[in-house]
């Protein structure tokens, strides 16, 4: 972190990480629907897997701003309206972030609810530092490549009590009934590819 600065962002109290962080994706494999948690504004998983992605976010706005086939439905993640076993796949591309610490479990509970057995919660995520300077967000660049599209973005949340990394999720997951299955973690992002537990 000490290479890292502000961007130019500083005057909107954002602490911007200066190296842009490239993620590429190719579609998820899955015999039936994918629930998108958080799958308003750029809407990643939709652009990737289309008609076959539930995408759901709180806010109404960031649904209706999604430019993709998916289905979109405003829900929150704490209280999914889904029978039991409804997924093969749940996924989080940069949207645990936004979400207070202590809601996190609650969240893998739902999605361990309504995944079926040895289904998969994929998530892509930020790490994120306990606050040691003055600006109140934390944010990075990123450059999502999928088929046929490149995506020049960036993801910012209020950085008080807001650390996390991937070994936070990956204690949170064995809490809450999944296993790893694949994980990498490169400068300031990181992927969890998780299995509920049959």
């Amino acid at each position: 972190m000490d290479e890292k600065g502000k961007g130019h962002a500083e005057d909107l109290e954002i602490y911007m990480l200066k190296e842009t962080h490239i993620v590429e994706l190719e579609p998820i494999e899955s015999e039936s629907y994918i629930l998108d948690i958080g799958g308003g504004g750029e809407g990643i998983i939709g652009k990737l897997n289309g008609s076959r992605v539930i995408s759901i976010d709180k806010n109404p706005r960031e649904l209706e701003e999604t430019k993709n086939d998916s289905l979109k439905i405003v829900m929150d993640a704490t209280d999914l309206k889904f029978l039991p076993g409804s997924f093969e796949v749940v996924t989080s591309f940069f949207t645990l972030m936004y979400i207070e610490n202590k809601t996190h479990a609650r969240i893998f509970d739902e999605a361990n609810r309504v995944l079926v057995d040895e289904g998969r919660f994929i998530i892509w995520d930020l790490k994120i530092p306990e606050r040691f300077s003055t600006e109140r967000f934390f944010a990075v660049k990123l450059e999502v490549s999928i088929p046929d599209e490149i995506i020049s973005t960036g993801y910012g949340t209020k950085w008080e009590g807001k650390a996390q990394d991937i070994e936070y999720f990956k204690d949170l997951a064995a809490d809450r009934g999944f296993q790893v299955l694949n994980e990498w973690s490169e400068d300031e992002i990181f992927f969890l590819e998780l299995q509920k537990k049959s």
